[in-house]
């Protein structure tokens, strides 16, 4: 890229930085927390999720309370196709040398290399900028876990601090929606609108892009095209995959079944049941491939008596419920959306999450940890009536003695909330609207 270019993307990039505008993110705090302190920071997560809206927002803050000069801030978008040129560590040296000879003023500067896994050998030059400047912050971003953590893990260990960003929660999800809920008052006062915007986000997901999309028909087609471009098409491109169909199989199988206990010879058997004739081992790396680029989480087992985690038979959970609409249906995985939903909220709280299941095949839907102490049990229901009643609260009294000294709490769309007592136990019935908005 000539030189002349190069300035001046750099410059309109600054411009686009220290105008941006929109919501504040939760992760917002967070990142700027960590800002001005030397070790590099890396923002991960499922592309379009909002990693780069983050890391311009939180600029937009610093320069607005003028903790560094606009001029200061060095912005690279390498998904920008004018970047292109700038595909490896030699040519990325070359761009930073130029910023902070030709533009960059002295005092407090700002590096943000975005979607960084796309340029070769990227690792050893930011490690020696690192160690070469003190009064510098660097800020990277990548979407494919594996990547980034083998560099993580040689060049760059113990010297980075990470944060990984979901999409939208529905807190968010509200807020661009110009409704911000922060009392029980003001909850109640928007309480159908709210129920309504939740059945939208849980159809449709929270993803940033959708909430400017206007119809049901162009939602759908928008999440079909992430699904087609972001996930499938790098994987297979990323790791060289040649049947993607078998990708696309296990990605509708996996997202269909969000919730469910399964294992990778389930999986397997599922594949070869569809007419693909896959291995064992091939099954287990191409799921890994798929979690790599965080379209997926799993969820373990954990068994306090024996002390350990039970990797074998796994959920898993989609990082935006859209993409399990898309494959299984919205009424048809309704129950199983609100379950996704929860997990989310749970994976943001940065405590360890698990699944419990006792040997009489009672389970629970959710288990958080601290410290390997036991502090929440979840279940997660549409409603608790007479039918119901036993199956939902049984579990609570028929799990691990030692995880039943936790809190219980049942999650419902019903609206009265209240404390039930089963089997000696009480039990906290919340809305699972109002629990998500933390109220």
């Amino acid at each position: 890229m000539e030189k002349v270019a190069l300035l001046s993307l750099i410059i309109e990039w600054q411009k686009i930085v220290s105008e941006n505008m929109g919501i504040v993110r939760s992760y917002q705090n967070d990142l700027l927390d960590i800002m001005g302190s030397k070790p590099i920071k890396i923002i991960t997560g499922f592309r379009r999720s909002g990693k780069s809206f983050l890391v311009q927002k939180t600029l937009a803050s610093l320069i607005a309370d003028q903790k560094v000069d606009p001029k200061n801030v060095l912005y690279l978008n390498f998904e920008d196709f004018r970047l292109s040129t700038i595909y490896n560590a030699e040519c990325l040296n070359d761009a930073v040398q130029l910023f902070m000879n030709e533009i960059a003023k002295p005092g407090r500067l700002i590096l943000v290399f975005d979607e960084i896994q796309l340029v070769q050998g990227w690792d050893k030059l930011v490690r020696t900028l690192y160690e070469k400047h003190r009064n510098m912050d660097i800020v990277i971003t990548g979407s494919n876990s594996e990547l980034l953590s083998s560099e993580l893990g040689s060049n760059l260990a113990g010297r980075f601090i990470s944060l990984e960003i979901l999409p939208f929660d529905f807190k968010e999800f509200l807020c661009l929606r110009n409704i911000k809920i922060a009392t029980s008052m003001e909850y109640l006062e928007n309480e159908a609108e709210i129920e309504t915007l939740f059945s939208e986000y849980l159809q449709y997901g929270g993803l940033p892009e959708v909430s400017s999309i206007q119809t049901a028909s162009a939602k759908q087609s928008y999440l079909q095209g992430v699904v087609s471009k972001v996930i499938l098409d790098d994987i297979v491109k990323r790791f060289h995959i040649r049947h993607a169909s078998v990708i696309e199989q296990l990605l509708r199988y996996l997202f269909m079944g969000i919730g469910n206990i399964v294992s990778l010879k389930k999986i397997s058997e599922h594949l070869n049941a569809s007419g693909f004739s896959v291995k064992y081992g091939t099954v287990s790396g191409f799921v890994q491939n798929i979690l790599q680029t965080f379209a997926l989480f799993p969820l373990e087992k954990f068994d306090y008596k024996q002390s350990r985690v039970f990797s074998t038979m796994k959920k898993y959970y989609a990082v935006d419920h859209g993409f399990a609409v898309l494959y299984g249906g919205y009424l048809p995985l309704y129950s199983k959306l609100l379950e996704n939903a929860v997990f989310l909220k749970l994976k943001r709280s940065a405590m360890p999450v698990y699944y419990g299941r006792h040997d009489s095949g009672k389970e629970i839907d959710f288990i958080t940890t601290e410290n390997h102490r036991f502090m929440n049990n979840y279940q997660v229901s549409t409603s608790l009536n007479e039918s119901n009643v036993d199956r939902e609260l049984s579990s609570f009294a028929t799990i691990d003695r030692y995880i039943a000294r936790g809190n219980h709490i049942l999650l419902t769309n019903e609206r009265k909330e209240e404390i039930l007592e089963y089997a000696g136990l009480k039990i906290e019935k919340r809305n699972i609207i109002r629990w998500l908005l933390d109220l």
